[in-house]
């Protein structure tokens, strides 16, 4: 593993020449290079990687990487020193890798980047794949799937040079251009995105909020798809978010400036959604007094967001069908075709093919809005988004009705957790506007929740709650009173110091592979009756990913397993 820190800086005057990339991944091994200025995660990547039959170059600063690109751009290095794929994450000192993805993907079109960041939001998928980035990996990634994503993106060469000389050695070309280049002050000080701060990126103007793999999953498919006009038909329950999602990818668009049309087909008349969506002329019917745009003109260059369409009336379908088909259409009682140009995002909670097969959906306008299908997560399958959707829905409540924000108690939490949440994240903030209303104190306990979730909870799950309710409080209670306590009692750390002397003056070898085990299956052992038994909880206060705290959980068990074995095999022997 080669590692690299060095800096350089260039003058505004140098020419920026264009690289593109021709390599043959199988003649030599694929070169990585890896910039994070996290040392750990950064040894423990190189060796992955090198395990995997890749050639790693490590760098502690996108800078740095950016010098030797740079150098390659001005023929200083050769061009078959370019690597085949870089990884990088995006929060490091002096450059930012947004700002060096982006820079990257202007003169080095063909050559991939992966971004990998620990802050997983909306925000970040998107200004990632706004840069040009290949991929993105949000923290903690399980080693495995990064391994397969960055072989995925070093065979993704949609530029490939083919030779009718297969022995020929790989080649880089270089070609001149004739801009000029930019100093690394001027890179490292360069906003996020064309529409972000740098403040913005902390924040989630779209409102949607998660960290769960399933939200990770549907942040990744927002980045790809905004700048696509593409249609999109999003399928979940109700509740779970449609239209934030279709207001997300509108607004990351290139139509973003364009009008966003959100239209319910379910709660216009029948006899008047032709009406609300193509307009009428003056005199088509009793009423029509006036020539009315509509919904389609009035988004014409944005996006229309068409909610609820398995509601829509079978003859309505047909005029939409054409729509899709010829991007016109025809006001109700005109004689003169509209020419529209409108990005349709379609949502709905109901099982189109099931419609399909009572005769309900036209099969010809399913197989046209069903060109990318995002299935949006219920929220009982992501109880590990709760609490930040509390809070957040506390926070808002709280401002929207002019009070003090009341705080909700972990054990609530925990409560609010094993709820099915039948009616997703509406009926969460629902939830959180009324104990912000009906709750007396600051601090929400679970004897707060409102009767539809104490009624609907197992009483196996809430006799669990209640014990967890008063465990907490006599841990709280203990650590109180130990506080007003003399200092005098050893801590954990001394204790440890006191076994570890013990332990070598009778002679025993190998404390740390002794102690190990025993000090995570204690934090394990914690961490799991903390969370109530819920593993991906568990890894998120430890610190782990959902794979690794497995992984750990099977070892524990193995060697536990492999004491008892011993003791039995001893205990025979005595006998």
């Amino acid at each position: 593993m080669t590692q690299h820190n060095d800096t350089k800086y260039l003058t505004s005057n140098e020419q920026i020449p264009m690289v593109t990339v021709s390599n043959n991944p199988a003649a030599t091994p694929a070169t990585l290079w890896l910039i994070d200025d996290d040392a750990a995660l950064r040894l423990i990547l190189a060796d992955t990687f090198e395990e995997a039959g890749l050639t790693v170059i490590s760098f502690t600063q996108a800078q740095a990487a950016w010098t030797r690109l740079n150098d390659i751009l001005q023929q200083h290095e050769a061009a078959d020193q370019l690597p085949d794929v870089i990884l990088t994450d995006i929060r490091m000192p002096m450059m930012d890798g947004l700002s060096f993805s982006d820079w990257v993907h202007q003169h080095f079109p063909t050559l991939p980047i992966v971004i990998m960041t620990a802050h997983s939001d909306l925000s970040s998928a998107i200004n990632s794949y706004q840069t040009g980035a290949f991929e993105y990996l949000p923290k903690p990634f399980d080693l495995d799937e990064a391994v397969a994503t960055i072989y995925k993106a070093i065979n993704y060469q949609p530029n490939l040079k083919i030779t009718n000389d297969a022995t020929k050695p790989a080649q880089k070309t270089v070609k001149k251009a004739k801009n000029e280049t930019k100093t690394t002050t001027e890179l490292k000080s360069k906003p996020k995105s064309k529409n972000q701060t740098d403040s913005d990126i902390n924040n989630n103007p779209s409102g949607i909020i998660g960290q769960s793999q399933a939200m990770q999953t549907v942040f990744r498919a927002i980045g790809r798809l905004a700048h696509s006009p593409i249609t999109v038909l999003i399928t979940g329950e109700s509740g779970t978010g449609k239209e934030l999602v279709a207001g997300a990818l509108h607004a990351h668009s290139p139509r973003a400036q364009q009008p966003f049309i959100a239209l319910n087909m379910a709660a216009i008349p029948h006899d008047l959604i032709e009406s609300e969506l193509f307009g009428h002329e003056k005199g088509a019917f009793t009423g029509a007094t006036t020539t009315r745009q509509g919904r389609f003109e009035q988004a014409d260059g944005g996006t229309l967001f068409l909610d609820e369409i398995g509601d829509m009336p079978y003859s309505t379908q047909t005029r939409l069908l054409r729509v899709l088909a010829n991007g016109e259409f025809f006001r109700v009682g005109g004689q003169q075709p509209v020419k529209v140009n409108v990005r349709i995002i379609a949502a709905t909670h109901q099982n189109l093919e099931e419609l399909v097969k009572q005769g309900k959906f036209r099969e010809d306008l399913f197989y046209r809005l069903n060109v990318i299908r995002m299935p949006l997560p219920p929220l009982r399958t992501r109880p590990e988004d709760i609490p930040a959707l509390a809070n957040y829905f506390m926070q808002r409540a709280a401002k929207q009705l002019n009070s003090a924000e009341k705080q909700l108690h972990p054990t609530t939490l925990q409560m609010m957790q094993s709820f099915a949440w039948r009616g997703n994240v509406r009926q969460l903030e629902n939830v959180c506007l009324w104990l912000t209303v009906m709750t007396t104190g600051d601090t929400v306990m679970i004897e707060d929740l409102p009767p539809e979730l104490l009624d609907n909870i197992a009483p196996n799950v809430e006799q669990q709650s209640n014990a967890a309710y008063h465990v907490h409080q006599n841990m709280q209670n203990s650590q109180n009173s130990q506080l007003t306590q003399t200092h005098d009692k050893q801590s954990w750390q001394q204790a440890l110091a006191i076994w570890a002397k013990q332990s070598l003056q009778t002679g025993e070898t190998d404390i740390l592979q002794t102690a190990t085990p025993e000090f995570e299956r204690v934090l394990l052992q914690a961490a799991l009756n903390h969370s109530g038994g819920k593993k991906i909880a568990a890894a998120n206060l430890l610190g782990w990913g959902r794979n690794t705290l497995t992984r750990k959980l099977q070892q524990l068990e193995m060697i536990a397993a492999a004491e008892k074995n011993n003791d039995n095999q001893s205990h025979q022997s005595l006998k």
